[in-house]
Formats: structure tokens, sequence, C-alpha cells
């Protein structure tokens, strides 16, 4: 019975998106000139990135659908390291290249959406924010997409209810089914399945704030667990319930509108939840912050400036059993520094006349945060904050995003002020290795069409 159903929504869902209204098919293309490197890599060394794909969409009236690929190459001084200290999205992998000096990778991105009165309900691999802020704390798009299935139900005008369940890459080989995949001519490691389970609720109440609560487990060593698929349920006492083995984090964002131009908020990670330790001074509640303040129309129509300020506690994150680390593809799914980290930022941004301007500073800190340093926290022997070492990320930029008479066509300039101090230690490792120091001016240039450039 529930197989005939399945089918017959699915035939359905089917059905709907080849009588669709719209499809729209198009070649993407981009290509990205860095003089120095930008900050997608610590040294001072040019690299250029190109990407051939295609973007498509089909939509109706309950039905939407968006595919997007990718095939990426990185040509240059580059190395595996790319994206390791900076907030764009990290590759799953790169790949060497076998004719020329490089790495190629690739992108993938699918999203359906079909909507039936007030349940929207969402499959496909991509990447969630959730909060207010420019940065988030509890899922962000730092690790690379992930397949995922979920929904979003909307009881009425003032509150919403969200749920998926994804599919994450731990990074740790299963070596019972890996050794099937061992020969004299290759050898591939199959990873041990590591999930996520994630609920939100979002709450309006007036037009001045904006509350939302946020639940997540990630969970390993099982395909799928039956227990995390039921979306009403809490998922800390569930964890409780079926052995404390998962890793449960909860928080909020409360965002206070001052008025129609500006506006406040905040975000709380809480990682570790332990009650009977509250109050006490060395606690057993591990937690992230940020603080925020906006202001629209600054100076200029269509402008905003954003203030920003992000700390992580060194504890958040990772658990006392790595497979269930809060990563995937080892990057965090929270704040792109990752844990012990902390991170000041100013943004102003502003459209004109279809051009698209962005100034930012960033100054971020953050410290090491090896496997002995979480086997010290379950422990309750906490070291002071970066007494063990840190690496700094300071970068000032001007962005410039310039269309053309051609749709969908356009091309980006950037002027690029970092300044990197011990970068590459390492932070996970089991051991501090020097970093280097970097200071350097990059000057990007990029051509794209039918992309989506995030300009973070």
């Amino acid at each position: 019975m529930k197989m005939r159903f399945f089918i017959f929504i699915l035939i359905n869902i089917i059905s709907r998106s080849l009588l669709a209204t719209q499809i729209i098919i198009k070649p993407s293309i981009f290509s990205i000139h860095s003089s120095n490197g930008s900050d997608w890599m610590y040294q001072n060394k040019p690299i250029n990135i190109f990407g051939l794909g295609v973007n498509s969409h089909i939509k109706n009236n309950d039905l939407k659908l968006t595919f997007n690929y990718l095939q990426i190459g990185l040509l240059g001084n580059v190395n595996q390291d790319l994206f390791e200290f900076s907030p764009q999205q990290s590759y799953p992998y790169i790949d060497d290249s076998k004719d020329a000096e490089g790495y190629w990778t690739e992108h993938i991105e699918a999203k359906l959406i079909y909507e039936y009165n007030n349940l929207a309900f969402e499959f496909g691999k991509f990447n969630r924010h959730w909060g207010y802020g420019y940065r988030s704390l509890h899922i962000s798009d730092k690790a690379p997409s992930y397949p995922q299935i979920g929904f979003k139900y909307n009881l009425n005008t003032n509150l919403n209810y969200l749920y998926f369940h994804g599919f994450l890459n731990s990074g740790i080989p299963d070596t019972t089914r890996s050794i099937f995949y061992n020969n004299n001519y290759s050898k591939r490691f199959i990873n041990v399945p590591r999930n996520i389970a994630a609920h939100r609720v979002e709450w309006k109440p007036n037009d001045t704030f904006l509350l939302s609560i946020n639940e997540t487990v990630v969970y390993a060593t099982r395909a799928i667990d039956i227990y995390y698929l039921i979306p009403i349920l809490p998922f800390y006492p569930i964890e409780n319930y079926i052995g404390d083995t998962d890793n449960i984090q909860m928080g909020f964002e409360l965002l206070y509108k001052i008025n129609d131009f500006q506006g406040s908020y905040i975000a709380f990670f809480m990682d570790e939840f332990t009650p009977e330790w509250l109050l006490k001074s060395k606690n057993h509640n591990w937690f992230g912050l940020q603080l925020g303040y906006y202001l629209k129309n600054l100076i200029f129509k269509n402008s905003k400036l954003q203030i920003e300020y992000n700390w992580t506690d060194q504890r958040i994150y990772m658990h006392k059993y790595d497979i269930n680390d809060f990563y995937n593809h080892q990057q965090p799914l929270g704040f792109w520094a990752g844990p012990h980290a902390e991170e000041f930022l100013v943004n102003y941004q502003n459209y004109f006349k279809k051009k698209f301007l962005k100034l930012h500073f960033s100054h971020t800190k953050r410290g090491l945060n090896n496997r002995d340093m979480v086997a010290d926290n379950y422990k309750d022997m906490q070291s002071d904050r970066f007494s063990l070492g840190s690496e700094e990320r300071l970068i000032f930029s001007t962005d410039l995003k310039v269309p053309t008479k051609i749709e969908d066509l356009f091309f980006t300039i950037n002027f690029n002020y970092i300044k990197f101090s011990n970068a590459g230690i390492k932070i996970i490792d089991d051991h501090l290795n020097q970093g280097i120091d970097s200071e350097k001016i990059s000057f990007d240039f990029g051509i794209f069409y039918n992309f989506t450039s995030s300009l973070k």
C-alpha cells in the first residue's frame, strides 16, 4: 500500500513537471582570474578558476525544479588547502589534472519543491542558511551541499514549522566494506554513514519581532534512524532513549526590527546541553554567539550596512565520537571558521542602476582544536582560549558586479587586501604546526553567464 502511494505521488509530480508552464535550460559559464589568489589560498600566487555546465528551471503553479551542474577547473599554484580559511563554499573533492598543472572538481545542486496548500515538500541536494545574520552559527553553506528531504508547513501567517533529513559525508573509512574496493590497480574507501536531522519553528508575533528555535542531531553508523524521521518529536529525549551515542545541537535566532530601515539580531547555538550544569562556573554547556545590527538606505537607496560579531566556544561542533562531528566533507555545517573562533565584520552593499557594489571588512581568529583537546573537554579539562596557538585572517575587499546588454551576462571586478597570520597551522591535527605569515593585494576579474555569484 505504501509503495503504491509513493508511486502515485511520484507519477503525479512527474506529470506536473511535463505540463509545466515554464521550462528554461541554459548553459552556465564562468571564468575568474585572481592575480594573487585572493583569500582562497595563503600563498601570494595567481590562480585561474573556470567552469562550464548547465542551469535549468522548471516551474508551474505548485512545482518548482532547479538543477545546476558545473565542471570546474583550477589552474595555477593551487593545492588541497584551497578554501581552508575562507567563507567561500568548499568543494567536496579536487583531483589532480592529468593533462595540465592544476585540479578538477565539479559542483552539482538540484532542488524540487512541491507545494500543496500550506505544505511545501523539498527534495534534492542543496544548502540551507538558518538565521538573520550575514553568517550562520547553526546551518550555513560553508560545507559542500548534501542530499536531503524535508518540508515546510505554514500553520498560519505568523507560525512556520520546518523539518529536513540530510545525508552527510563523514570522511571516515568503513574498513569492513572498503576492503572490497582494494586491488592491485586502485583503492577506494567507503565511508561510515553520517546523517543529520533538523527541525525549526519560526514565529512572527508582530511586525517587530521574529523568533526561530532550532534543534539538530548528527548521528552515524546506520543508514537511517526511524526515530529521527518523526518530525514532531524533540531529538534530545529521543537521543537519550536510544543510548546517548549521537550529537544534539540547539539554538535560537531573534530579530528585532527597530523600524523599516534598521534592526538588530542575536543568535545562540548550544552544543552538549546538560541542564544540571547550567549555572556552574565550569559548565558542560558549550555555545556559540552572534550579535548583529543592520541599517538600510544609508547614503544611497537600496543600500544595506551590516555589522556583526560571531563567537564560538572551542568545544562546539566536535563530538567525543568523531563520527558524530557537526561536519560534512571535513567542513563545518555551522559557522564557517568552525569551533574556537571569532569574527568581526562590517559589510556595506548597494544596488544602483542594475550594478552591485560591496565593501567588506572582516577580521577572523581561530585556535587549535585537536582530538586530545576534545577528549579533555569531556573531562572538563579546558585550556585557556587561544593559549595553544591561533591563526588570523584580515581582509578588506571591494566588489563590483556590472551587467551587460546581453541577458544573464555580467562582469565582476574585485580588489582585496588580505593579511594572514600564522596561517595553515592545521587546527585539528594532534600537534601545532608552524604557520606562515602572508600579506597581499589581489585583483580579481571574472566573467559570468547565467551564473549566480554570491560575492561573500
